[in-house]
């Protein structure tokens, strides 16, 4: 109880002061001591008496200076004077029931008990207390009720006007109509609240998630971080038009606010599919590319036309045999091909300018099938593929040249997605000697002679520029592979 909690502490304070210590040890009643105890009785208006008393039980001090007698006779201070804790009791005097608490006086310095403080309180006082607190609550539960019963008005008023008039069943029905409309909608809609959380996603739009069993309360921004739902929440800002792919496939996303009153309640996100339209546009594109690269190419043919008639005016027609013969390696479904899997023209027209000089020399150089390119993919600046793909391939046919084997092959591959770039190219060339791979990207080594060795150490200097990694595999009589691969994250941090 909060009154037993309040007497002991109070007993325990003044067993603890030097004044009421001394008083007790000189066996006199103190004023000094008398008129802080007096001070402590006014403050504490709830406590009905307190009593210090000695070791003899002879009273030294009593708040009420008109109650009789001078020692304590009823024996409930004995266990406190043999050493007890403190502890609180219930007793009967003249004046009614009493909680009382006693304390023991204890000298610091010699540890002996000098005496003990009780502190009490009439149980009629803590009654009156309980009666004014029940009093005080019945008043509380009567107000508390008075404001249910006026707050529920003010929800029935504030519900009506925010049904506009519409009965409940009249909303659960256009609500159903509205369901049916916005799911016959071919594009995806996802919904969100203020706090960015799905509160409602269409037909269509759950198509783009078929791993995500249940969408609603998911944070919107983790099914399209790239959409930009922060920004639009936030500065109330809408999106229009962002380019995301998610799950294979590729969106056109809009994000619009929902205001009202320039209170911000939520987004709506559009989604719309651009997969089959990419794919159109890829086609065009691809066309496109092949036309740029053939313009491209042109000179190239002027010149193959121009040797021929050199070799013609000066009379060497079995020159003008192998050339020709050597040109037809690259026939017209190869360039078709290497143009529609490489869809940048420059890199395209350095391709199949290589593919000529190659046929040339009686190489053939081919594009791997599943090869893909397109120049929005590409982690890297154009010149510096120009410059890692032209060497690659120079540097295949320059040891296909001074290699004495009939087969003479390159395979070039290079496969393009949105994170990740890769470049392969394969000769069956004499391989790497063993002492050379480590010091193969040194500027100056080369396993073809002095003067020689620019253009691996080119290649690996952009490799090092953008981040990416530089692989080889090779095998003495075989032939080598370089593989070079460069990653969306490392690529955008050191561009």
């Amino acid at each position: 109880m909060e009154i037993d909690e309040k007497i002991s502490s109070v007993a325990a304070y003044i067993a603890s002061m030097d004044p009421v210590m001394d008083m007790l040890k000189t066996g006199y009643p103190s004023d000094a001591a008398t008129r802080e105890l007096d001070s402590i009785y006014e403050i504490f208006s709830d406590i009905n008496g307190i009593m210090v008393y000695d070791a003899n039980g002879l009273r030294f001090y009593h708040s009420n200076r008109e109650t009789s007698g001078e020692t304590l006779v009823e024996g409930e201070e004995t266990a406190i004077l043999n050493g007890s804790e403190p502890y609180i009791t219930t007793g009967y005097g003249t004046q009614g029931t009493q909680r009382r608490a006693f304390h023991a006086v204890t000298d610091s310095e010699s540890g002996r008990i000098l005496g003990f403080v009780m502190v009490s309180v009439f149980t009629t006082f803590v009654m009156e207390q309980i009666r004014e607190l029940s009093l005080t609550f019945i008043l509380i539960l009567g107000v508390m009720l008075v404001a249910s019963v006026l707050l529920s008005l003010l929800i029935v008023r504030m519900l009506s006007s925010r049904l506009m008039g519409h009965h409940p069943v009249e909303l659960l029905d256009l609500y159903k109509k509205q369901d049916v409309v916005l799911n016959a909608l071919t594009e995806g809609l996802v919904a969100a609240d203020s706090s960015g959380s799905v509160i409602f996603v269409n037909h269509s739009a759950a198509k783009f998630f078929p791993s995500e069993p249940e969408l609603s309360g998911r944070p919107i921004d983790e099914l399209i971080p790239a959409a930009g739902v922060d920004s639009v929440l936030k500065r109330g800002d809408a999106v229009f038009h962002r380019d995301v792919v998610t799950n294979g496939r590729r969106l056109l996303v809009d994000v619009l606010p929902i205001q009202n009153n320039d209170f911000m309640e939520g987004v709506l996100m559009i989604l719309n599919d651009r997969t089959e339209m990419e794919s159109l546009i890829d086609e065009l594109s691809g066309t496109k590319s092949m036309l740029d690269t053939l313009r491209d190419l042109n000179h190239e043919f002027l010149n193959k036309l121009h040797v021929i008639l050199g070799y013609l005016q000066t009379g060497e027609t079995e020159q003008v045999m192998t050339f020709i013969i050597n040109s037809t390696l690259v026939s017209s479904q190869a360039i078709r091909q290497t143009a529609d899997r490489i869809r940048v023209s420059q890199i395209c027209a350095l391709v199949i300018g290589k593919m000529m000089h190659a046929a040339e020399l009686g190489i053939s150089l081919n594009v791997l099938p599943d090869s893909r390119c397109v120049e929005k993919e590409l982690l890297i600046p154009i010149d510096a593929w120009i410059t890692i793909v032209g060497n690659l391939l120079e540097n295949a046919i320059e040891e296909l040249v001074s290699d004495g084997k009939e087969l003479k092959t390159i395979s070039l591959g290079i496969f393009c997605t949105n994170g990740c770039n890769i470049i392969t190219c394969e000769d069956t060339g004499r391989g790497i000697p063993e002492s050379l791979r480590v010091r193969i990207f040194e500027k100056g080594v080369s396993s073809k002679g002095s003067n020689r060795g620019t253009g691996l150490y080119l290649i690996h200097n952009l490799v090092e520029q953008y981040d990416g990694t530089i692989e080889i595999e090779t095998e003495e009589g075989e032939g080598s592979c370089f593989t070079l691969t460069f990653t969306d994250e490392r690529a955008r941090g050191s561009g």
